[in-house]
């Protein structure tokens, strides 16, 4: 994500970080929704335990809007995802508790069904100039489509749900996935029609960005399994699973960083060397900020500031306890 806004380029071409990362990021964020409502998605979970999750989730998709209007505003020439990333959590809410079957059902229907819904809309011209613009952008046509991704993060969801901790579901994430991404690059690589560039919103680009996305978590739960001792890999893995820990505060900062810079640049346009050593000084800095939170045993400043308000809404929206009743 860093090199995509900050690392020169020779021209207006495609670089291998462009688009994947934020389709890596939605994945991992229909993942992570199943690991913080695994409780409440057990059968024998309480109603008020599934209601309290839909309003955390609804907590943290009004914090994220909010944080991604805000950070529109600066010149940072960065298409900032955070606000989009809100209302697909909304969208996901009905997901939030599916069962597997339907949820590999509504995800894959979607994977076809969203990018030719959102040709035929652009196609016919919609919304046009009409107050309902900012609607289809956030839905359907926009930087970060959140119609089209919504089956990227059902699909988390349901790996999540399948058991991370299994080998099978494991070698499907890394299996399929690779699969995934070859079926997807390969047709737009041998089809004159398909298209599978950064952000087209295709059919192909979805399947194939997000089974790499797959496929590298796949590959990561392998690698950092603690049941497979290798302390050297985690060692060497420490900077990724620390700045990992401290992703959205590492966003937002970067996000400011570069538009204090966007004077010689903004993003996507710093020349070399800036644009090298901006991308190397941020990546540097967020490993540092993330590990120093690890060795504190603290979560990031906003990370912190979203899981609080979330669950102290969450809870205030409880019904009461029944008062206990004494002998």
């Amino acid at each position: 994500m860093i090199a995509a806004h900050a690392w020169p380029r020779q021209d207006d071409g495609e670089l291998l970080v462009d688009g994947r990362p934020s389709v890596l990021f939605v994945v991992v964020a229909g993942v992570a929704l199943g690991l913080v409502t695994a409780r409440a998605a057990q059968p024998s979970a309480p109603v008020d335990a599934r209601r309290e999750q839909r309003i955390r989730l609804l907590v943290r998709a009004a914090i994220l809007l909010v944080i991604g209007l805000l950070l529109w505003m600066l010149p940072s020439g960065i298409a900032i995802i955070l606000d989009y990333y809100g209302v697909l959590f909304v969208l996901a809410l009905p997901l939030l508790f599916a069962a597997r079957w339907l949820l590999a059902i509504v995800s894959l229907a979607l994977l076809v069904a969203a990018p030719l819904a959102r040709d035929a809309l652009v196609a016919a011209g919609v919304p046009g100039e009409s107050p309902l613009e900012p609607v289809v952008d956030y839905l359907f046509t926009g930087y970060y489509p959140a119609v089209l991704w919504l089956p990227l993060v059902g699909l988390g969801l349901l790996a999540t749900r399948s058991g991370l901790d299994r080998a099978r579901t494991r070698a499907m994430l890394v299996g399929g996935g690779a699969t995934a991404a070859l079926g997807g690059y390969g047709a737009a690589a041998l089809l004159p029609s398909v298209s599978a560039e950064a952000h087209s919103g295709t059919t192909a680009e979805l399947v194939g960005s997000g089974g790499l996305a797959f496929a590298i978590i796949g590959l990561l739960l392998v690698v950092l399994d603690p049941g497979t001792p290798s302390p050297w890999r985690r060692v060497a893995l420490a900077p990724l699973t620390a700045i990992g820990r401290v992703a959205l505060t590492v966003y937002v900062g970067q996000v400011v960083v570069i538009a204090a810079f966007a004077a010689l640049g903004p993003a996507g346009r710093f020349t070399s060397p800036v644009g090298e050593t901006l991308t190397v000084v941020l990546v540097v800095a967020g490993i540092l900020f993330g590990l120093a939170c690890s060795a504190l045993g603290r979560r990031g400043p906003l990370e912190a500031l979203l899981s609080s308000a979330a669950a102290a809404v969450g809870r205030a929206a409880l019904p009461p306890a029944p008062p206990t009743v004494r002998d």
